[in-house]
């Protein structure tokens, strides 16, 4: 009889199953891998777009808004009055020139960042919007921002807004978006 190397069905079948487990548990675990990276990249931007709001207050000697502001709004650029609702609306930082807390026709856009993901949510503690005085100091109400991820599977990711106008990423929290 000839000697034949290879492998049986059964060994075969044995050793493809056990690929099928490690790749399901290997799947399962980047799914909230995913979750914490969008949340901490989301919270990154708004960390970027709140330094660049406060810097920008100071260097040009204005006030500074930052809120969240409806997207069909935002892209017709009229009417875009700072909302409650930080999770299904986009975020500007404008120059608030006559200094009514709303970007109108005299006031000038600075940027925006987008909307979050489906599912997931954003909410702040503090007030509707954001405001900077020249000094770069938040003269309305601070508080922290809860990312929460959807599946709620991710742990939540929080950033604290400082009245000095900084904000501090704190990473995960137990808290929830309630």
């Amino acid at each position: 009889m000839r000697n034949i190397r290879g492998f049986t069905l059964i060994e075969l079948l044995i050793a493809i199953a056990i690929l099928g487990i490690l790749a399901a548990i290997a799947l399962s675990g980047s799914n909230n891998l995913a979750q914490n990276n969008r949340s901490e990249a989301f919270l990154l931007d708004l960390k970027r777009t709140i330094s660049f709001a406060r810097a920008k207050a100071t260097t040009s000697d204005e006030i500074v808004i930052a809120c969240p502001v409806n997207p069909s709004r935002l892209a017709a650029r009229s009417n875009m009055s700072c909302e409650n609702n930080w999770s299904n609306n986009n975020v500007i930082v404008f120059i608030d020139a006559d200094n009514n807390g709303a970007f109108n026709n005299n006031d000038t856009l600075l940027r925006a960042i987008d909307m979050l993901p489906d599912g997931d949510k954003l909410t702040f503690s503090g007030s509707s919007s954001i405001r900077f005085d020249s000094s770069g100091r938040v003269t309305s109400t601070v508080g922290s921002f809860i990312y929460c991820p959807a599946g709620g599977d991710g742990k939540s990711k929080a950033l604290k807004l400082a009245l000095s106008g900084n904000a501090f990423y704190t990473g995960d929290v137990d808290q929830n978006c309630s």
